[in-house]
């Protein structure tokens, strides 16, 4: 069970993406045209996760005549 302990090792020391106050290396300014929501993972777009919960939020908040 030693392997579980070097993970956990390795873990820590990796650099982190996202604290508390929004996600690491992101613009200041960056904000999601959809909800208008800073810190989020839809404010900015720079990996394909991110791409994908832009897209989530565009469909969460569209309205239904939209989509006619």
């Amino acid at each position: 069970m030693n392997h579980r302990k070097y993970k956990q090792e390795d873990n820590l020391k990796k650099k982190r993406m996202y604290m508390p106050q929004g996600y690491v290396g992101d613009p200041p300014d960056a904000k999601c045209p959809h909800c208008g929501k800073s810190g989020k993972s839809c404010s900015y777009v720079n990996s394909l996760s991110r791409a994908w919960a832009r897209s989530a939020c565009a469909k969460k908040h569209s309205t239904k005549s939209s989509e006619r």
